[in-house]
Order: structure tokens, then C-alpha cells, then sequence
């Protein structure tokens, strides 16, 4: 099974001469002669490029068969793309007034703090609990073999860092389905570091031994690399600028956090999002942590997207970084044109041995539109519920993340032991290496942050704190202050 080959059935709107395609997941079906008049749109906002939403699109029409041969209700499916994850949550946080909501919506989970939070005293008035769907006697998981829902399929057959993402707010539930995951990654040059090692490890020679070195690397022996890269720059590469670069100065001040055991936020006892840094120890912690960080910049050892206003895949392709540190979702754009190097993958190197890494990726909200009644929300959620059930289902799952994305993972533990997720590990092209470095080095240290009214806000207030302090100089106790400050008025 070839992921190349396979792509070019994705966009086919013709399959096996028994559907004709009218809209995303909407089907006519030669086969079924019991068709009632039923027919049911569910709206889906997603933030997908073009291979994901050609996939997504074919499985949704696969749905549309299988519910409407084996229910006879027509169902479609109705993508949307909306733009990037900000642009979805601007656009449904101003539509509750217009009516203008999807069933289902692409979401971060600091955005799904904010559809709760619109709320106010009416628990459930915008967005579905789905536990009660995921117990369901009929369509709970485990119900509908035709759906590819096996009994052995439970809710524990998910990653439980990636499940936890939609449990993790001011109030019990769950609120969101992990659809497909991506983390942190360091790609490398390997010629480069080869050449770098003679200089600072010269007893580590050969691709397998310098693999498993910068593999293992702690952060703080990485910036000792990176500083003698610096000193013999001119020797490993003509037109080396920095060692290293990352892509997200919030991710790097989060991730950071958590590897030094530094609190970040919490929710309180009723129900209010914590600054867990704003003073006392976490605070002098966290300031320490970032002037650190300051001094690797001043010392042209790493430069971030804050700093340099672009991703690290443009100058690591150029060969002027050697290692960019990214999502794994980028994985294909940290592809050098032509074979001016090769390109290795390996986990991003962690602060006092405590792997905590960010998990990144889409989940799936359920959301009620304020214009429809009771019945015809909950009508579209039932299939909304049942199409999200499919799509995660171990053998779409893998189809999703292997032939319609890019260095995203499945969000089940069986998926991984599928065959074509076995095949696909095996034939080691670098999406596969990308995520080797996900399942067996990350290996499920994700970090979940508590999510409340104004989380979004502090995590971009993080990132800005590194920005300012690395690149306008600011002072770090001024930014910190200026930060928190910030946030505190949008909680």
C-alpha cells in the first residue's frame, strides 16, 4: 500500500459505479430501494488544506451510503472550510446572536473555553456534553458495526492525553473528540550535525550513533552543541546564520514550564481560571527560566517565529538553521528542494529529564445552533456524533492521517496495529519517521493546560513574552508584568 499512489483515488467523486456525489457526504444510492424522505444536514467549519479536506470529503460520502443503506436517512455532510483555527472561533463567537453555527466545528480547546463561557447560567445552551453520546445504547461507541464501530472500541481505546484535551474545563463533561494529533518535533540536517559532532563529539560518528546522540540530547547539553555550532560556523556551512530555531514562543514558554516542574495555570475551587505564575516561587522561576532562554538568544545559539516574524522550515530549507524545531503537522515543509541535504526527525531535547510535550492537532466540538429547536439541534447532533464516531474509527483514522495529512497521528491505540499503519511505519518515508518520534519517543507525555475564560489569552501572552524580552529587550520582570496583567482582564 503505497501513500502516493493511494492519494490519487482521494479526490474521485465516482466510486464503484453505485454513488453519484452531489454535495460533501450528500449520496444517491442505486443499491438502496428503502430510502425514506428523511434527510438530515450537518454543517462542519474545519481549518483543512486540500489533501485533508479531499479525504475528508470521500469519507464523508462513504457515511452518507452507509447510513442512508442501512438506516434509508439521507445524510450530508456539509464541509466548510473557514480559515485557521482564530478565524472559527471569531466567527461562531459572533454568531450565536446571528444563528450562524455548525454542528460540528474544528476547535482548539481554549476555544471551546470560550463557547462555554458564552453560556453563562445555561449549562448546555451552546455546546454538547458528549458523554451521554459515547454511552449511548444505540450509537454510543461499540454499537454500529457498519460505522467500523467494533465492540472492543471504547472510549479507553483513545489516546487518553488526547481525550483529557476535552475534559480539561470549569465544568465536568466532555466537550470535544481528538479527531487527529500532532506535536513537537526537531528536524535536523544531517550532514550538517555530522560535521558539527567533529567538533564537539567527535567519538559519535556514523548516521545510527548520531541519531540515538541527538535523540537522547538533554536542552541544556543542546545549547552547549549549539554554541560550539556557532563557534565553528563558518567551517560546517557557508551560509549558517543561527543553530537552531523555534517555531512557536508560546509552545517553547509552556513546554518549558511544565520540563521545569514551574505551575502554570490551574482552575479554582470555584471554577475560575488560576495564573499559577503570577507570584511567590513559580514567578521567580519563571522569570529565571526565560532570562535563560534570553541569553541563548543573545548569544545567537536560537532565534524563534516571535523573533524573526517567519517559520524556521524557510531557513532550515535554506541551510542557514540546522535544526528547526516545529509541528509535525509541518513536517512537508521542512523538505529541502532537490537533494542539497537529508533530513533527520527526533524528539525536541527536554529540560531536567521531564518529558512533557504539547499536543497539538484538531479536535471536534458540537455545537447548538440558537435558531434551530430543541429537536432539529439534537436531529444533526445524532448524526453529527455518528459521522465524528466513523472518522475515528481505527481504519479511517489511520486512512485520515496517513493519505490526507501530513505528519498527524491517529487518536486511537488501535490504530496503530492496523496493517496499514504498520505497512505505512515500515516503508520509513519521513512522515513515518515523524511519527516513530510521536508514538515511541514522545510516547504519550502530553502536557494538558487547563483551559477557562481567558487561557487563550494567557498562552498568546506567554508567547509574547518571550518575544519581547528576546527581541525588543524588554525587561523580563516589565514583560511578565505587562502579561499577566493582559490576561487578567480577559478572564
Amino acid at each position: 500500500m503505497k501513500k502516493r499512489s493511494l492519494l490519487l483515488l482521494i479526490g474521485s467523486c465516482t466510486f464503484l459505479g453505485s454513488l453519484v456525489s452531489c454535495a460533501a457526504g450528500e449520496v444517491v444510492s442505486s443499491t438502496s430501494s428503502s430510502a425514506s424522505s428523511d434527510a438530515v444536514t450537518v454543517e462542519f467549519w474545519h481549518t483543512f488544506g486540500q489533501k485533508n479536506q479531499e479525504a475528508l470529503q470521500k469519507k464523508a460520502i462513504d457515511f452518507s451510503k452507509l447510513i442512508l443503506d442501512n438506516t434509508g436517512v439521507k445524510v450530508t455532510i456539509d464541509l466548510k472550510y473557514q480559515g485557521s483555527y482564530d478565524d472559527i472561533e471569531s466567527k461562531i463567537s459572533q454568531g450565536w446572536s446571528a444563528g450562524n453555527i455548525p454542528t460540528m466545528a474544528i476547535a482548539y480547546p481554549d476555544h471551546i473555553a470560550n463557547y462555554l463561557e458564552s453560556e453563562g447560567s445555561t449549562p448546555g445552551k451552546y455546546v454538547y456534553n458528549i458523554d451521554s453520546y459515547m454511552s449511548d445504547s444505540k450509537i454510543g461507541f461499540g454499537t454500529q458495526s457498519y460505522l467500523g464501530d467494533s465492540k472492543t472500541y471504547s472510549k479507553s481505546d483513545f489516546v487518553e492525553a488526547f481525550l483529557k484535551e476535552g475534559q480539561q474545563f470549569i465544568r465536568s463533561g466532555t466537550y470535544s473528540l481528538p479527531y487527529m494529533k500532532s506535536s513537537e518535533v526537531m528536524f535536523y540536517n544531517k550532514e550538517a550535525l555530522a560535521k558539527a559532532l567533529t567538533y564537539f563529539k567527535p567519538e559519535i560518528t556514523g548516521d545510527d550513533n548520531i541519531a540515538s546522540y541527538i535523540g537522547s540530547i538533554s536542552w541544556d547539553e543542546f545549547m552547549d552543541l549549539c554554541a560550539s555550532i556557532k563557534t565553528h560556523a563558518s567551517s560546517i556551512s557557508s551560509v549558517l546564520e543561527t543553530p537552531s530555531y523555534y517555531d512557536s514562543d508560546s509552545n517553547l514558554f509552556i513546554s518549558k514550564m511544565y520540563q521545569n516542574n514551574i505551575d502554570y495555570s490551574s482552575i479554582s475551587s470555584d471554577g475560575k481560571g488560576v495564573i499559577d505564575f503570577e507570584s511567590g516561587e513559580n514567578r521567580t522561576k519563571a522569570e529565571a527560566m526565560v532570562s535563560s532562554i534570553k541569553t541563548a538568544y543573545d548569544n545567537k545559539l536560537i532565534v524563534t517565529k516571535g523573533t524573526e516574524g517567519t517559520y524556521g522550515s524557510d531557513m532550515f530549507t535554506k541551510m542557514k538553521t540546522i535544526f528547526s524545531i516545529g509541528s509535525s503537522g509541518g513536517t512537508g515543509y521542512n523538505m529541502p528542494s532537490g537533494d542539497s541535504f537529508t533530513v533527520g526527525v527526533t524528539r525536541v531535547p527536554v529540560s531536567n529529564n521531564n518529558p512533557e510535550y504539547i499536543s497539538q492537532g484538531p479536535n471536534i466540538a458540537f455545537l447548538k445552533n440558537p435558531s434551530y429547536s430543541s429537536e432539529e439541534n439534537d436531529k444533526r447532533m445524532n448524526y453529527a456524533w455518528q459521522f465524528a464516531k466513523y472518522i475515528t474509527n481505527p481504519e479511517t483514522n489511520v486512512y485520515m492521517c496517513v493519505y490526507g495529512s501530513e505528519g498527524y497521528i491517529p487518536v486511537r491505540n488501535s490504530a496503530y496495529e492496523t496493517d496499514d499503519f504498520v505497512q505505512f511505519l515500515e516503508e520509513g518515508e519521513i512522515y513515518a519517521k515523524t511519527a516513530n518520534v510521536l508514538l515511541n519517543d514522545i510516547d504519550g507525555h502530553y502536557l494538558n493546560t487547563a483551559v477557562f475564560k481567558g487561557s487563550s489569552t494567557l498562552r498568546d501572552q506567554c508567547g509574547g513574552i518571550i518575544t519581547s524580552v528576546l527581541k525588543q529587550n524588554t525587561n523580563v520582570t516589565t514583560a511578565f508584568a505587562s502579561a499577566i496583567n493582559a490576561t487578567k482582564l480577559k478572564m
